[in-house]
């Protein structure tokens, strides 16, 4: 059985996201939590016949695709949602080292990410490659399309039109730098950390 939960944020609405917004993206999110358990317990059936995959079509293709696409919108969206809060705070001295490490400067590596925010056509994300340690802005233009299967998420930001359109209309760069006066600074640093442990051991 799948066993998949949301973890919904305790905010019922930030600066800059009302109410109503926030609560038809998270219907989206529940959706996507309800699919995912759906598609392992058909995997898990026994009533997939897979002797007939095929790259062309067939039952198993068609859901191992939709288990790409509904696990990663499961978990962009939780991610997306735990990093944002109602008190953003300060920007920590350990998220500056390793902004300004990679990207040159706070405001370089803030410069770049909001132009993926503008490029992508679904998800920017900070992440952490557990390959080279180094962190990168990447966009994805669907939840199964883009990205590096290396890379750890350690900032989502959500661009689809359904996270800003009920408040912002076609206006996508208000919404990101609403966005940005958001971030749970807190949840970025303890991300990288994770993630650069995961990096010691992948690489040992």
């Amino acid at each position: 059985m799948g066993n998949y939960t949301a973890k919904l944020p305790s905010y019922k609405s930030l600066k800059g996201i009302s109410e109503r917004m926030l609560g038809e993206h998270l219907k989206l999110y529940n959706g996507y939590v309800a699919k995912s358990n759906e598609i392992v317990d058909k995997l898990a059936s026994g009533t997939v016949d897979l002797s007939k995959s095929a790259a062309t079509y067939s039952e198993f293709r068609a859901l191992k695709l939709e288990q790409t696409f509904n696990g990663n919108g499961m978990y962009l969206h939780q991610f997306y949602f735990e990093n944002l809060t109602e008190t953003s705070g300060s920007l920590p001295a350990d998220v500056k080292v390793e902004l300004d490490s990679n990207f040159g400067s706070f405001e370089k590596w803030k410069d770049e990410f909001v132009a993926t925010g503008m490029a992508g056509r679904g998800w920017a994300v900070l992440g952490l490659n557990i390959e080279d340690g180094k962190l990168y802005n990447l966009l994805l233009d669907a939840h199964n399309i883009g990205g590096l299967v290396t890379v750890i998420p350690i900032l989502v930001l959500d661009v689809f039109e359904h996270a800003y359109f009920i408040d912002y209309g076609t206006n996508r760069k208000e919404y990101i730098n609403s966005y940005l006066g958001l971030i749970n600074w807190a949840v970025v640093s303890k991300r990288i950390s994770k993630a650069k442990r995961m990096h010691k051991i992948w690489t040992e």
